[in-house]
């Protein structure tokens, strides 16, 4: 089971969910640095169609659901933001 708590796991969570958003949907844009702040949504590194790429991953890599009334933008603003958001869902799995 992966364990949530302590600072290596939420970096680690950053970490995979930024690798994939450089690597699955900015990929060929240029390099790109994502910090846990990075406005995803204002800065449009993510749009509609990407948004629901990046919930697929999140569904698969974390095994959560994640319903059409938790895509709001309070939940996909920043990687913190999307991390925060996995972990309460990972917890109200559990």
């Amino acid at each position: 089971m992966l364990s949530l708590s302590g600072a290596n796991s939420d970096r680690s969570m950053e970490d995979a969910i930024a690798a994939y958003i450089i690597q699955e949907i900015v990929a060929g844009k240029g390099p790109l640095k994502l910090e846990a702040d990075t406005p995803l949504l204002a800065s449009e590194i993510l749009d509609s169609l990407s948004l629901l790429k990046l919930v697929l991953f999140l569904e698969k890599q974390y095994g959560i659901a994640i319903g059409g009334m938790e895509l709001v933008p309070e939940n996909f603003e920043t990687i913190g933001a999307i991390c925060k958001f996995v972990r309460s869902r990972l917890k109200t799995k559990g």
